[in-house]
């Protein structure tokens, strides 16, 4: 295999959180062969959020650019999901966030780090439909627009069900009989769902009808239609979260064998048979 030149690649995250102190990381990004290739990761405090430096190997600098900001905007997407944070990662190399200030700050220890790169990680070799509803569950956190807001939120719902409802006659017919067979699969009856919805038999032909609306424009953009939107959902964010959360670890297995190297390559020094490779 050709060796490629490495690059170190600066990302900002905008967010209401910090670290307590500089943490060093080396991430296993996968598998050439037999033979693992990781990232060396510092992540620091910033005004905004957290400044990461990755190291990425890539024959140019805007493909080292562009893998980097996939590589940990796939990590941020686990992350969001653990803590119930805006995670916002500037997708080009002249802006750097949105310049927010926070008051309280969420501090992310290393192990949690260490754990949602390894979630992606095993996510996106496994199950790369669940990493993209947690894409969409994250977008919502940062989005501003109430509209944009319910639309990821009930995205990363759909997602998930449309790809692993139960199959059945029934859920054949179309997302809401699979959202509905995803919540008992996970949830038991209706009347077992999650209190905000427990028992709600309409919550999700509702909030489909909603979404129908706003992806087709039937939505006015109106004070009443807003504020209609604005009204549900801290309900919708809230169930995505339980959902998501609740699918990924009762439903999805994860293999343990990619987790016990990691753990190796976080509390070992680099050999030397062990270089950096893509």
């Amino acid at each position: 295999m050709t060796d490629l030149p490495t690059w170190e690649v600066r990302l900002l995250v905008e967010g209401s959180i910090k670290v307590d102190s500089t943490i060093n990381l080396e991430v296993l990004k996968g598998f050439q062969g037999d033979r693992p290739f990781y990232s060396k990761i510092i992540l620091k405090n910033a005004a905004s959020g957290i400044e990461a430096f990755l190291t990425a190997f890539a024959s140019t600098s805007d493909l080292a650019h562009k893998a980097a900001l996939i590589f940990f905007g796939q990590m941020l997407d686990a992350l969001a999901l653990e803590i119930k944070q805006p995670l916002f990662l500037s997708f080009s190399e002249l802006e750097v966030g949105r310049r927010a200030t926070y008051a309280v700050r969420r501090v992310v220890e290393k192990r949690e780090w260490k754990t949602s790169f390894y979630t992606a990680n095993q996510l996106s070799e496994q199950e790369p439909t669940f990493l993209r509803a947690l894409g969409w569950y994250r977008k919502g956190l940062y989005s501003e627009d109430p509209f944009d807001r319910f639309l990821a939120f009930w995205n990363s719902i759909e997602v998930t069900a449309t790809k692993y409802h139960p199959k059945t006659e029934k859920t054949s017919s179309g997302s809401i009989n699979q959202i509905w067979a995803c919540f008992e699969s996970l949830w038991g009856n209706c009347n077992s769902w999650p209190d905000l919805i427990r028992g709600e038999t309409d919550w999700i032909d509702k909030n489909y009808k909603t979404r129908k609306d706003i992806a087709h424009g039937i939505t006015r953009v109106n004070i009443h239609d807003v504020e209609s939107v604005i009204e549900r959902l801290k309900i919708i964010e809230e169930i995505s979260q339980t959902f998501l959360s609740g699918w990924l670890y009762k439903k999805i297995q994860l293999s343990d064998h990619l987790e016990s190297l990691v753990d190796y390559i976080l509390e070992n020094p680099l050999s030397s048979d062990l270089k950096p490779s893509t």
